[in-house]
């Protein structure tokens, strides 16, 4: 239950035993390795060699190939799961290399002829327009006396164009092969005579020249020729596409393989941190200290040469972090890791967060209905979903969340946003009230005593958090600091607490409020005498003592940031009322198919604002942490535990 002490090792042992060495570390998982520092004179242990790198980049390709081909996994199937022996066995049976070199040869072919197919399609719109063209398309352009233009211009211009040609020459001529509205498609013929005129008429006249493809053909058998290419290459394709489905069959075998080879690389990027001699080797890492016996254990099976020995750790260095919780605070982990992990001398603040977080959740929804829902989604998924152990956490919290809210809703009185009178029978007591509803928040006195709930639970939560700072600092040795950073500001604010409400009559009674005023101005005293002992000055000292004080302000601050808890869950509930309200108006304004619409709004209403909901809750009830908790004891930006490990990114080895 806190941040587990980690101890830096170095391995030692004989060349001969270090591939099932490096095997065995990586699958135990539990050391770090990191570059061996001050071994000038031990050489690298292999020379670099990118055979994973080169293999998996293939797959990654082959997987992309056939994504769109593959047999869909059911979303609840989740990631294959098997053993790393069942793995491994996939490896040695299946010629992944034949499948992704057939691929590779299929996707040149494919891509060949989707190129060709477009082409022909392209020209196919081109020459549909000149069907009509009265000689071949492989027809020169020009002979001794003549030369011939094909290409556009607008309709308007065709008359124009021919009147001015033939004045200029007898041998000119403008045939028209199709028009439209807008446009002419022309073949003009030209005497080479005044072919320099003719061209300034052709410009004058906005004509465009067209580049025809060359073919021993009219442009009508062109077309011809091309319908039957199309068909051709449609049969090709589709037998392709049966090649596709037939090699996508593999891709499950190829996620496995792919996830083999990650392993592969991660144990040759491993063995860049290794050094040794020509018949030994070190490696260095970061070991959790109770996983060391173990390791030990292990390794003397593989051979009595190998020995472990714990090192200091260089100056500065950083101590990777791991966490680990008892089964009930574990879900927790995703909040913390959203923030950042602890420093290795700080608290880890994951057990002591799990708490508030879950009941400021609850109040950010305050709907038994939704609660109900989240609890029952989030099982579902437990149970029927195969889901990576990482993600499990998540959905636990939310499920406990979902656990949670329901009894928040119950006391609040939310159940899908109706009014007692809208709501079934059994939930409502004799007296017309939902049965064991503490707090109506949406009437009367309620909206304050939300409020006044949600800031008691701010002054409860920012406190606990200066009291585990100072419970931390003496389990460190920092006594004086625990007494006088922490106690002390404990201590003061709940004297002028008390001096507040024994001075109204609220709570407390007023009789005690002179005992409060003078602890109140003793806090004061001591904090000015104390809060400025780092400055060596008596003035430094006494001024920053006075300054302290202020910090009264940012303790107000932190505090009112727990009125979004009433603003949520008061946001919660009127959504689901305004859903509910619509989906009223629509029975009652729409004859005969009113009940349907109004059966759209509620679902749709009410998943929205749950999914809206949830979401706002998860975010708020973290902020509160990081911002308002986490700060009063803890600095964090601790660098993650990362060990030589099976990872994995298709499947999950058991």
């Amino acid at each position: 239950m806190a941040v587990i002490a980690m101890q830096k090792v170095q391995i030692l042992g004989m060349k001969k035993d270090l591939p099932q060495i490096l095997t065995t570390l990586q699958k135990k998982g539990v050391v770090q390795i990191v570059d061996v520092i001050g071994t000038e004179n031990l050489k690298e242990i292999d020379p670099p060699d990118h055979k994973a790198d080169y293999d998996i980049a293939n797959i990654d390709f082959a997987l992309t190939f056939l994504k769109n081909h593959a047999t869909k996994r059911p979303i609840w199937a989740g990631k294959p799961t098997l053993t790393a022996e069942s793995a491994l066995g996939i490896l040695n049976s299946f010629d992944y290399e034949t499948v992704v070199k057939e691929c590779q040869e299929l996707e040149e072919k494919h891509n060949k002829n989707l190129n060709k197919f477009t082409s022909l399609e392209n020209e196919e719109t081109i020459l549909e327009k000149w069907k009509n063209l009265p000689f071949e398309l492989s027809t020169p352009k020009e002979t001794e006396t003549v030369r011939l233009f094909i290409g556009t211009l607008p309709t308007t211009e065709f008359e124009t164009l021919r009147k001015e040609l033939h004045n200029i020459s007898n041998l000119s001529d403008v045939h028209r092969v199709s028009e439209d509205t807008t446009f002419s498609l022309v073949v003009v013929t030209i005497s080479k005579n005044s072919i320099d005129e003719a061209k300034l008429v052709l410009g004058k006249c906005k004509f465009a020249e067209v580049e025809l493809p060359k073919h021993d053909m009219s442009t009508a058998k062109r077309l011809e020729t091309i319908e039957a290419e199309k068909t051709n290459i449609k049969a090709d394709l589709e037998e392709q596409e049966k090649e596709f489905i037939r090699l996508a069959q593999d891709y499950e075998n190829l996620q496995i393989v792919h996830d083999i080879f990650l392993w592969q690389q991660d144990e040759k990027h491993a063995r860049e941190l290794l050094r040794g001699t020509a018949y030994s080797f070190i490696i260095t890492g970061w070991i959790p200290k109770d996983e060391k016996v173990k390791l030990e254990e292990a390794l003397e099976k593989i051979s009595s040469n190998i020995a472990i020995q714990a090192i200091e750790p260089e100056k500065d260095e950083e101590t990777p972090i791991l966490l680990r919780n008892r089964k009930a605070a574990w879900p927790f982990e995703s909040v913390t890791r959203l923030y950042g992990l602890p420093m290795a001398h700080e608290v880890d603040p994951t057990p002591f967060l799990a708490g508030f977080f879950i009941v400021f959740f609850a109040l950010c929804l305050t709907d038994a209905g939704y609660g109900l829902l989240l609890f029952v989604i989030m099982f579902a998924a437990l149970k029927f979903f195969n889901l990576p152990h990482e993600s499990k956490g998540l959905i636990k919290l939310l499920m406990w969340g979902g656990l949670v809210t329901m009894v928040a809703g119950v006391l609040f009185g939310g159940y899908f946003g109706l009014t007692p009178e809208q709501a079934p029978g059994f939930l409502v007591g004799e007296d017309g009230n939902f049965r064991f509803q503490l707090i109506n928040a949406t009437s009367g006195t309620g909206p304050l005593t939300f409020l006044i709930l949600a800031l008691v639970f701010g002054i409860v939560h920012v406190l606990f958090g200066k009291l585990l700072d100072g419970f931390w600092k003496i389990k460190q040795g920092q006594y004086l600091d625990a007494v006088l950073d922490s106690f002390l500001w404990v201590f003061f604010i709940l004297s002028i607490l008390g001096f507040g409400l024994s001075s109204s009559g609220m709570v407390i009674p007023a009789d005690y409020a002179n005992i409060f005023k003078w602890l109140t101005l003793g806090g004061v005293v001591a904090m000015i005498l104390t809060q400025g002992r780092s400055q060596k000055s008596i003035i430094g000292k006494f001024g920053l003592g006075v300054l302290s004080l202020y910090g009264l302000v940012g303790y107000l601050g932190d505090v009112l940031s727990y009125s979004r808890l009433m603003a949520l869950g008061l946001g919660t509930g009127i959504i689901a009322f305004a859903m509910n309200t619509i989906a009223g108006l629509a029975i009652d304004m729409i004859p005969y198919v009113g009940f349907i619409f109004a059966i759209i709004v509620l679902i749709l209403g009410h998943t929205m604002n749950l999914v809206l909901s949830a979401l706002g809750a998860f975010i708020h009830s973290a902020r509160l942490q990081f911002v308002e908790f986490f700060g009063k004891f803890m600095e964090g930006g601790g660098t993650e535990f990362k060990p030589f490990r099976r990872q994995c990114k298709y499947i999950i080895i058991q």
